[in-house]
């Protein structure tokens, strides 16, 4: 340090010291001569005037914020706004299905895909005169984000059918569907969003998280179409591709559009030719289907024939009669513990996932796997947790449907019990991280940096975090900030929630004066 810098330096730590020696005098002064003592007290209206200047700053009306903030240690409240009215939630929903299964099902549970053979087996010329039925146990992770690669699960299951020493079987692939009852897509949902992967429809034999990616790559010429790579393979999927690839970068906007669900794939615009190529995720029409025809390729990979067709199961009492024939199990697959699952809804903030857990908790512990009997086992929990849900409305598992609605105090209540629960190491480490994840980065170099832990939702004009946080005097508190009905820019959206977020983390409990109690 220069000398210069270093004066300086000198003269500002007795400025400060100074500042803080007046304020000190003038706490005394007041103390004696006013009626006030130097005591420690909440400082909750001053927090709550700091987020009312930060709304009033981006322009927004309080009453479409709702904000509640409650210490996990004492559970009183720091702040309290709008903490009773009802929200649309987006993704922070996730937190309640994500909570509710640990709770019902543990974090050590495990779905397993099963491959069952009916009929006759004559293992001298490997010959099975019968159906090979894979039944689908809602497994969401069937594809290569656990495994090494797409169709790993799928080759290991032909590996065991061969092992059992079935080389042909005479009758159909089976796909049986039915754990899960129709509709599969949840009700409030937009049909723009049906056509993509975000919005793949749920099923109980599922594979790739019920989607194809599309890869479009720029050819080596301008004018000539593009290069369009689809995977896994399988599907039945139709496209049509009508795109350049083009000179200029000012002319590089690929569209892929889709006029209806399940639907031709529409490929037009252009594609710059030093573009490193583009991704979309398109929601397959046939889930069920999808996974068999994957698990059928596997099979012919293997050497084993099946002379029949695919087949898809839906109803019941089509699998019951499979059942009663006392089928032989051929094959298995375990798929990673529920953590992992959780973690993948949570971080990742992957509504497929949110919907196969939804379902599986009413098709494990409920009446059926639905919508409907999802919900009903999330109102028990909450039920347990505290909540009263004659006030809210609950439609699906990830919060994609707008007809969600809940309120800031469900979700603190959700979240203190959550911090008391035997799987809380594991729901809190799914939530994102201040300053180093998707959605909460922009706090990166903030005093919420790193101590803050939380759920991420984004839909069009619904803004909200909600999760765990640390004040300016290291006090734990659990807060929900759901905002609604702005019309702004995302981006500044997301500043409004970081700059809340900011407060919060710089609140601190201790103020300087409190008025004398006589």
């Amino acid at each position: 340090m220069s000398p210069v810098a270093e004066s300086k330096s000198v003269k500002i730590r007795w400025l400060c010291w100074g500042s803080g020696l007046a304020v000190f005098q003038m706490a005394l002064i007041l103390s004696l001569l006013s009626g006030f003592k130097p005591v420690f007290a909440r400082n909750a209206a001053e927090l709550e005037d700091r987020v009312r200047l930060i709304l009033k700053s981006y322009r927004q009306e309080p009453e479409n914020w709702g904000i509640l903030v409650r210490s996990i240690e004492r559970g009183d409240d720091l702040l309290r706004f709008n903490a009773t009215r009802r929200y649309i939630p987006a993704s922070n929903l996730k937190l309640l299905v994500t909570a509710t299964a640990l709770d019902g099902l543990g974090p050590d549970f495990r779905y397993r895909t099963t491959v069952m053979a009916v009929g006759d087996f004559s293992r001298e010329d490997s010959l099975f005169q019968g159906d090979l039925i894979v039944h689908g146990s809602g497994d969401p992770t069937i594809s290569d984000r656990f495994y090494p690669s797409v169709t790993a699960v799928w080759d290991s299951l032909a590996e065991q059918v061969a092992s059992s020493g079935i080389r042909r079987v005479t009758g159909s692939l089976v796909a049986d569907n039915t754990l899960f009852e129709a509709p599969f897509i949840g009700n409030g949902w937009s049909w723009e969003d049906l056509n993509w992967g975000y919005a793949a429809a749920v099923s109980a034999l599922a594979y790739n998280d019920n989607s194809i990616d599309v890869e479009v790559f720029p050819s080596r010429r301008v004018g000539e179409p593009p290069e369009v790579r689809i995977k896994p393979q399988g599907s039945e999927l139709r496209m049509l591709n009508r795109a350049l690839t083009v000179a200029s970068r000012a002319q590089d906007r690929l569209v892929i559009s889709r006029n209806t669900p399940g639907g031709e794939i529409s490929i037009g615009g252009g594609i710059y030719k030093g573009n490193l190529g583009f991704l979309e995720y398109v929601a397959v029409g046939n889930p069920p289907r999808f996974a068999a025809n994957a698990f059928a390729d596997a099979l012919a990979r293997r050497g084993i024939r099946v002379d029949g067709t695919v087949k898809v199961l839906n109803a019941p009492q089509d699998s019951a009669d499979y059942l009663d024939q006392s089928p032989l199990i051929v094959a298995q697959h375990v798929s990673v513990p529920l953590s992992e699952v959780v973690r993948v809804t949570n971080k990742r903030s992957h509504n497929f996932y949110a919907e196969q857990l939804l379902f599986t908790l009413g098709a494990y512990l409920g009446s059926g796997g639905s919508f409907k009997e999802g919900v009903e086992v999330e109102k028990r929990f909450l039920n347990k947790v505290g909540v009263d849900t004659r006030g809210l409305r609950i439609e699906d598992g990830s919060g994609l449907s707008r007809l969600n609605l809940v309120t800031p105090e469900m979700f603190v209540k959700l979240l203190s019990f959550m911090d008391s629960h035997p799987a809380r190491e594991e729901y809190i480490s799914s939530l994102s991280v201040a300053g180093k994840d998707n959605g909460v980065r922009l706090m990166r170099n903030t005093a919420a940096d790193g101590k803050l832990f939380a759920k991420t939702g984004y839909i069009s004009a619904v803004m909200a975090l909600s999760g765990y946080a640390e004040t300016g005097d290291g006090e734990r508190v659990a807060f929900s900030i759901l905002g609604n009905n702005w019309l702004i820019p995302r981006g500044r959206a997301r500043r409004i929630i970081r700059d809340i977020c900011v407060a919060i983390a710089e609140s601190r409990r201790e103020s300087l004066f409190e008025e004398k109690v006589d």
